[in-house]
């Protein structure tokens, strides 16, 4: 399955036709290294996964996207890409969201994919670095055991970490020297579209990107953590309709309708039960560029759009059946150029400043004691578990499989151990000591 945010099974992608396969190693949330960090340590193995990718695709040209910021890792790239036939590197500017996908095929291509439509739809599949080199080695024979993250923020040490699926979000701080501020709370994911959690007791999936751990009180993680009573409330009584949110927003620069002013515009004029039916909402891509870089007032479009989603939702309203499906794209915006977001910018902006620092990859191997595998990693149905409690298991062996003819992606034991507890959610697995000859 993908190792980007959406989870997307990787052999749906590979059994589509395309003209051109893209990876997506832009990276563009602020403080997170770990793509950067597989594609400097692990060049070969992700780059065979890339061309493995463009054959079952049938596609000419396989394209790296990566920031031409790092230049010691493009010009290693560079010269491995020439080994393989109609692969090419595209460097990119250290904006964001650069790793958009939208955004990228742009870059890349130079085609606009269609609104609410996906790169497929211009002959493009676009994969994650971690994603192709797991694709590599699962052409190896090597099931999915591990994931790589970046651990930083308010931590003794910023690294990126290999980890078995499952481990706690405590044991990846702790390998990172545990938290630096007293009643921590972390971001699952970029500072930008991650979310704030404060159970450090969920497990890493194999989506997992990073860990930003920030005090309970920084100004970032009690915007994030506001609820929609919260937002709605300031919203109506403070945005002045300046609209730049929408100048800024990626996918309006792109040519495509959304327009979130509109959406804050509709907080005014709804009615008692405060439901938000602009359709313009059903374009946004919630980067929240819009929530904590652009509005000067401090508010928050992208949840707007985000609630104004459900909402139309709920009153049967889709972006098919929606009019601003049918109204007609203007264009690629002619000022886009200028109005890209530095990263740089962006970090200052979010108050992160002292926390921009290298995270290195760090390969020691952990051992857990247990780890817990959600069922549901992923975009589609939840695996179904072909083991039973008390059954001893192999790391790598599998144990929840896909339902047929349904989307989804199996799931392996990431340790060798005991199923100690199966249900609906997750699975189990306790490690004994001197089990096995391997441990």
């Amino acid at each position: 399955m993908g190792a980007g945010g959406a989870g997307f099974p990787a052999h749906v992608k590979a059994a589509a036709k395309a003209e051109t396969v893209i990876m997506n190693a832009a990276e563009c949330e602020p403080l997170l290294h770990k793509d950067i960090e597989i594609l400097e340590h692990f060049t070969s193995e992700a780059l065979r996964g890339l061309d493995l990718m463009r054959r079952a695709a049938g596609a000419s040209e396989a394209v790296i996207g990566v920031k031409r910021k790092h230049a010691d890792t493009l010009k290693k790239v560079e010269t491995e890409a020439k080994k393989f036939d109609g692969m090419r590197v595209h460097p990119l500017g250290d904006f964001y969201p650069a790793g958009d996908e939208y955004c990228l095929v742009y870059e890349v291509t130079r085609k606009l994919i269609p609104a609410g439509g996906i790169p497929l739809d211009v002959g493009v599949v676009v994969s994650n670095v971690e994603t192709l080199l797991n694709a590599a080695r699962a052409a190896d024979g090597l099931p999915v055991t591990h994931t790589f993250l970046t651990v930083c923020g308010a931590v003794k040490r910023a690294v990126t970490l290999r980890l078995p699926v499952g481990v706690t979000f405590s044991e990846a701080v702790e390998l990172a020297g545990g938290a630096a501020v007293e009643d921590p709370v972390a971001i699952d994911g970029g500072p930008m579209m991650g979310k704030v959690i404060t159970d450090f007791s969920q497990p890493v999936t194999k989506t997992s990107a990073g860990i930003i751990v920030l005090s309970r009180r920084h100004p970032l993680a009690v915007k994030k953590a506001a609820g929609r009573p919260v937002y709605s409330r300031i919203g109506r009584s403070a945005c002045d309709q300046c609209s730049y949110c929408t100048m800024l927003c990626p996918r309006y620069l792109l040519g495509y309708n959304v327009e979130p002013h509109k959406v804050m515009r509709t907080l005014v004029f709804a009615d008692k039960d405060r439901k938000l039916l602009n359709e313009s909402a059903l374009l946004c891509c919630e980067c929240s560029l819009c929530s904590l870089y652009s509005c000067p007032e401090d508010l928050d479009p992208r949840n707007m759009c985000a609630s104004a989603k459900s909402d139309l939702r709920q009153a049967g309203i889709s972006l098919k059946n929606s009019a601003v499906a049918k109204r007609a794209s203007f264009g690629l915006h002619p000022v886009r150029e200028y109005r890209k977001i530095p990263v740089s910018k962006l970090i200052i902006r979010l108050g992160l400043e002292q926390y921009k620092k290298e995270a290195p990859l760090d390969l020691k191997e952990y051992s857990p004691a247990s780890v817990r595998l959600l069922l549901s990693q992923h975009i589609g149905v939840p695996a179904q578990p072909v083991v039973k409690e008390g059954q001893r298991v192999r790391a790598g062996e599998l144990v929840a499989d896909i339902p047929a003819d349904k989307l989804g992606a199996p799931v392996h034991a990431s340790i060798s151990g005991t199923v100690s507890e199966i249900n609906s959610e997750y699975i189990e697995i306790q490690k004994r000591r001197g089990l096995y000859a391997c441990d």
